[in-house]
């Protein structure tokens, strides 16, 4: 009998609980239907007029001032269309919410397909668009923004609009500072381009002539094949330029005399005896040579940098 009595007391409790419940609900719901009565909803809209022709694309900015919980139903935007001189391509919106209402920030970019053979103003599309919150619907209305359309080809064609333009004046430019320095320039680059063949032996000047190891490898870049006559003759070559260096006959046991005295060949101490060591082999021991003929070109053209560093 107790717990009967318990449990009558237990339902009777939960009923008061949902009963108190449904009366804030309802509050709350009769709040917000008296804000929202209160509430103007409104829209602002901007389109740049002008600058426009067949094919280009025009973007309405829409301020959507709504009640708070909100939310614009995509499907009461215009759906894209074809072969329509103003079709919507895309819309993108974002929404910002207060205590008081919900901003919504609306894009749409329309495409213009229709340009006449003048200026015109055409008008964009007139938007029903619909916002909806729970089981509450909210619709705006927002007349159509306009457009000034450029035609793609000139308002008049006569004689007078199809003359040329007189060609207009050439600026006054003085060739003389460049025409110089171009001169300038290739005088350099000339230069530089007679030194390097010089340097590489492909030209001669006569002052060349006092160069005894200068003619020598001039003389031995003539030689070709590498065979013992061609070598004999380079190593006469290279003897004779260095007894012209010296002032008198260069050999082997007087060799450390003319490095003593000429320091510009010093570094090349081991060249020169390795060389006048063969000499002696070769034209009074009657051995082979063994030095190569391009050994050979690469010490008489070693010796002639020493001539003109």
């Amino acid at each position: 009998m107790t717990m009967g009595l318990h449990a009558m007391h237990g339902q009777k409790h939960k009923r008061l609980l949902k009963l108190v419940g449904s009366l804030l609900w309802l509050a709350v719901m009769q709040s917000s239907y008296a804000n929202d009565a209160n509430f103007k909803p409104r829209a602002e809209s901007h389109t740049r007029e002008a600058d426009y022709t067949l094919g280009s694309i025009a973007r309405q900015h829409i301020k959507l001032h709504v009640p708070p919980g909100f939310e614009l139903d995509p499907a009461s935007l215009p759906a894209p269309a074809q072969n329509e001189a103003i079709e919507l391509r895309k819309a993108h919106w974002t929404n910002s919410d207060s205590k008081a209402e919900r901003l919504i920030q609306l894009d749409i970019d329309w495409q213009i397909f229709v340009a006449g053979d003048t200026v015109k103003t055409l008008p964009l599309k007139n938007l029903h668009l619909q916002f909806k919150r729970n089981q509450q619907r909210l619709t705006i209305d927002i007349p159509a923004d306009k457009v000034i359309v450029s035609s793609l080809l000139p308002a008049r064609i006569d004689a007078e609009h199809v003359k040329l333009y007189p060609d207009a004046p050439l600026p006054e430019w003085p060739l003389s500072t460049q025409l110089w320095q171009l001169a300038a320039w290739f005088l350099l680059l000339g230069s530089g381009l007679v030194y390097f063949a010089w340097y590489l032996g492909w030209i001669q000047f006569s002052q060349e002539k006092r160069m005894p190891f200068r003619q020598a490898w001039h003389g031995i870049r003539r030689f070709k094949q590498d065979q013992d006559e061609t070598r004999m003759q380079a190593m006469r070559l290279i003897s004779r330029a260095v007894d012209q260096f010296a002032g008198y006959a260069v050999t082997a046991e007087n060799l450390p005399r003319l490095l003593a005295s000429q320091s510009a060949i010093t570094p090349y101490r081991d060249k020169l005896q390795d060389f006048y060591h063969n000499v002696q082999q070769t034209f009074f021991a009657g051995q082979p040579v063994t030095l190569s003929l391009s050994e050979l070109k690469q010490l008489a053209k070693t010796l002639s940098q020493v001539e003109i560093s």
